[in-house]
């Protein structure tokens, strides 16, 4: 790989320790990836920073980092961890052990130290920070559904990073210039069309079914192109979560979305899903059962989200079944107070800085209903029982 004289001298540790141990992370990645040279980056957003994933080790290299006096060289913020910083005991069916907190917490003072925003959210491309980045500028995200909307929708560029190397990239500010850095790279060679009846519409859980199915079968280093209109950002972000959870994708060109320009008379296979495999699907994760809990947030849930909840929750009497909305404090902080007090109400668990897929969340046979495909995915994998509905079924749920 080709090194810069500035960059040879981090490297050789000439600017000390930490720069120098970040440096040769990245290099050697880059290296193994073959690529060129490295480049600069504008934002990091670290994923893999809630205690119960990265435990001892982890907490003990970020502060390693810290002690040596180590900033972050870009705008990095960071991804939810394992519970609410303002109350512990705040999500449903979920013991928090204190010695996990005190864990937690000094990670967090270690990444603040560093100069990290503790934004504790896996929805970066909400903040303003991040909507200032101009399109095609690159960046190193860890955040699978981050990387995936980043990509397709604001074109941004960046792979889907892990979390070490997208601390070691905040460090440096830089990154190997490799895959969807590079602009070849980003042009799709496929299409996906949905075959469908003319008022058949695609909410968030049939595109997240889209996404899983073409997670599965798409076999292209390019991304794929996706020649479906999505309705509303809660689709869009709902797909982007299901491409990242269900598969290896960091990208997929969404038709009138994904700012990027190909020649769509150059792509040569097209692949057509069925709106009947989609609706079987659709029918598996369906719930049969009343809920014990009801879960919207995964990814955080926006300003305009919650406040649609609310808005249903307004013509409901006498709500039985718990719900729970994780969110960004940035989110929440805008959220109208009419809406506020209609989740207030309803006794509607709003929580900030995790989610359930994060937290130390629930246990064998609970009944969870979400929008959420990611949720559905993850929390399956604790022996929960997970069930798929669209955000404007919710009022049908609540019948069950």
């Amino acid at each position: 790989m080709y090194l810069t004289k500035e960059e040879e001298k981090i490297l050789n540790g000439e600017y000390g320790w930490g720069l120098a141990k970040a440096m040769q992370v990245i290099v050697s990645v880059g290296d193994s990836l073959n690529s060129e040279k490295l480049i600069g980056i504008t934002h990091a957003h670290i994923s893999g920073v809630s205690y119960g994933n990265i435990g001892e080790p982890g907490k003990k290299l970020i502060k390693q980092f810290s002690d040596e006096g180590i900033k972050f060289s870009v705008k990095t913020t960071v991804n939810p961890i394992g519970y609410d910083t303002l109350d512990y005991d705040a999500i449903p069916f979920t013991k928090i052990d204190r010695n996990y907190i005190k864990g937690q917490e000094e990670v967090l003072r270690s990444l603040q130290k560093m100069g990290a925003d503790l934004t504790l959210s896996c929805t970066p491309y909400y903040l303003p920070m991040v909507n200032e980045i101009k399109i095609g500028s690159s960046v190193a995200w860890g955040e699978s559904n981050a990387v995936v909307y980043g990509n397709s929708v604001l074109g941004i560029k960046t792979n889907r990073e892990g979390g070490p190397i997208s601390l070691m990239a905040a460090i440096v500010g830089k990154i190997y210039y490799y895959g969807l850095h590079i602009e070849e790279n980003r042009i799709p060679e496929i299409k996906y069309k949905v075959n469908k009846p003319e008022n058949y519409e695609i909410n968030e859980v049939r595109a997240s079914i889209i996404g899983e199915i073409i997670s599965k079968i798409h076999n292209n280093d390019k991304p794929p192109y996706l020649y479906e209109k999505l309705r509303n950002e809660t689709t869009v972000k709902e797909f982007s979560a299901s491409i990242g959870a269900a598969g290896n994708l960091a990208m997929v060109v969404i038709k009138g979305i994904t700012p990027i320009k190909f020649n769509e008379k150059e792509i040569n296979e097209t692949i057509t899903i069925d709106f009947n495999d989609i609706k079987k699907r659709e029918d598996e994760l369906k719930p049969n059962d009343k809920p014990d809990l009801i879960y919207f947030g995964c990814p955080h849930t926006s300003k305009y989200e919650i406040e649609k909840i609310a808005k249903y929750l307004k013509k409901v009497d006498n709500l039985k079944t718990q719900i729970v909305i994780t969110s960004s404090r940035n989110e929440m902080s805008k959220i109208d107070k009419d809406a506020l007090n209609i989740l207030k109400s309803k006794n509607v668990k709003l929580i900030g800085d995790t989610c359930l897929i994060v937290s130390p969340f629930g246990y064998h046979g609970l009944n969870v209903v979400t929008n959420s495909y990611k949720a559905y995915f993850y929390l399956s994998k604790k022996g929960i029982n997970v069930s798929l509905i669209s955000l404007d079924d919710l009022e049908e749920v609540l019948r069950l």
